[in-house]
Parts: structure tokens; sequence; C-alpha cells
């Protein structure tokens, strides 16, 4: 028996639906997958602009801690001078140079992702004191600079004694001021010498850190985000200790004299003379008890030389 001429409208009327409802849902499914390929390719751009922020911000840790270990190395080994003498006062131990310092910063805002979660928060801190950090030793060197050249210029229009002046005469030629400026710079470039690097380095780690949390796929488990950091994560710069002449084991001792100097300075730090106030930790805001300090030594009656523009007095 034939049932094909029975069947036929049925197949007529299925197909009839299915071209229906490919024209009722065929839209809604083609604007749906154009959705989510716009929103991934988006994801997508967001996430390498991203990458690029973080890396970024670590190209300029990375400058940062280059300029630090190129002053500390020249310092360290202008300090320990043996030319000097053992004897040498404070203000004679380093001579005016002239590193070129990159002085890039960091661009906050375009690590503001990273402020979205509170547990990121805190690994920014560590950065930020390292950007501060950083500015302050150019700030700092370049003090020196003019101090030392000062203080030169000074002493080779008074040195036309022979024999070469005693250190009282030098005192007097160059004045209490000039001594405190010189003085000041050197023991916070010491140290910026001595300190500086642990910060800059917990900066890099915490940063790639929170990069890696943040960036990182979100099935990646954290055990093995830390195990194996480069496998899954974001594409980030590696960083490595750099030369051995360059690291810490390899400068030269700090001069006795100068030691002593930061250990005095670091016992005085307790209180503000004048205001009564903590001082703050950065070095170049040592200068008001390094100033009283020096000054006192040298010209007895006990000076308060301010900073920030307060008037003198004595």
């Amino acid at each position: 028996m034939n049932i094909l001429p029975h069947s036929a409208p049925m197949l007529v009327e299925a197909t009839r639906n299915w071209d229906l409802v490919k024209l009722t849902v065929g839209p809604f499914v083609g604007a749906t997958f154009a959705f989510v390929v716009a929103r991934y390719n988006d994801a997508r751009k967001l996430h390498r602009e991203r990458v690029a922020a973080g890396n970024l911000a670590l190209l300029t840790l990375r400058d940062q801690i280059d300029d630090y270990l190129g002053f500390r190395k020249s310092f360290r080994y202008d300090v320990a001078n043996p030319a000097r003498g053992p004897n040498a006062p404070v203000f004679m131990l380093a001579q005016a140079t002239f590193q070129a310092y990159a002085e890039s910063s960091i661009d906050f805002p375009s690590l503001s992702f990273l402020m979205e979660r509170r547990k990121h928060i805190p690994k920014l801190n560590s950065m930020v004191y390292s950007a501060k950090l950083y500015r302050n030793l150019v700030k700092s060197d370049r003090f020196r600079n003019e101090a030392v050249l000062e203080l030169q210029k000074k002493l080779a229009e008074a040195h036309t004694s022979n024999p070469p002046p005693t250190r009282k005469d030098i005192e007097r030629i160059l004045g209490p001021l000039l001594i405190a400026n010189a003085t000041s710079a050197i023991i916070g470039l010491a140290f910026h010498a001595k300190d500086d690097e642990r910060t800059h380095r917990q900066a890099v780690d915490e940063l790639r850190a929170a990069l890696i949390d943040e960036l990182g796929p979100w099935w990646w488990p954290n055990w093995a985000r830390k195990r194996w950091p480069m496998l899954m994560g974001p594409a980030l710069i590696s960083f490595t200790n750099g030369d051995p002449e360059m690291q810490e084991d390899a400068m030269p001792a700090f001069p006795k004299q100068l030691l002593a100097a930061m250990e005095e300075q670091e016992a005085a730090e307790g209180k503000h003379p004048e205001a009564d106030a903590p001082l703050s930790f950065f070095p170049l805001d040592r200068w008001h008890s390094t100033y009283y300090l020096v000054l006192r030594k040298i010209d007895g009656p006990k000076i308060l030389v301010p900073i920030e523009g307060r008037n003198f007095r004595r």
C-alpha cells in the first residue's frame, strides 16, 4: 500500500513550521552569537590592555631599580675611597657625580583595575613607597651635588695656604650651614644605599603576584599559579638580580665615621626637636635632626635649622 500521497501534506506542513521556527528564532540566535563574540573580543582587548599596563609598570620599576643599583655602586665606592683617609669628616666623604636618572614614573591610573579587589590593595602599598623612595633618591642626589660643588668652590677659593689647612680651618671656611647641608645629604644617601633595594624588590614581587592573580584564568587554582606562574598566567616581564658586581655583597663597606653618623641619626629620629612630632621615614626628611646634630657639634649653641621654609632661629 502506498502511503506517500497521504504523508506529503504532513511533510510540507513540517517544512513550513521549521521555516517559521528558523525565521523566528534565527535572528535571536544570530544576535546572541554576535553579542557573545563582541563581548569576548572586548574582554580579550581589555585583558591585553591590562597586561600591557602591568608590564609597563614592571618596566618602570626595572628602570628605577637599574638607576638605584647604579647609584649605589657609585656612592658606595665613592665614600669608601681610601685616598680620603680613615679620619675624613662625613661632609668630605663624597664628591659630586652626575648620574643620568630615567626619572620614570608609574602610571597608577592604568593599574586601577587592581583596586577593584580589596586583597590587592595592600600589595600596592610597597609600590607607592618604592616610587616615593625613588623620587626622593633623585632629589637627594641633586642636593648632594649642589652642596658638594659649593663646598669644593669655597675650598678652592680659600686654598692658598701651604701646608693645607687643618680640619678646623676647613670648617671655618665652609661654615656650619654648608657643612650641615653636605653632611645631611651624604647621610640621607647612605640610608638610601643601605635600605632601598629591599623595598624596590618587594614592589616588583607584589605587583607581579597581584597581576598574576587578577589576570590569570579564573579556573586556574591558586597553588598552581604560585608554582607555575608562567604556564597559564599573563605574559609578564621577568626580572633578574642583575650583574654580580652590582649586588650588595660586592659593595665595599661604609666608612666607620659614616656608620657612626648613621647610627647617631637613627637614634635622634624619635621626635622632632621643634614640633615634638614624629619624623617621616624618608631620608630627605631627616634633614632637621641632621642639621641640629651637626650644627650643635660645630657651633656650640643649639641651632635649629628648619625645613619647609621656616625662619632660622637660635
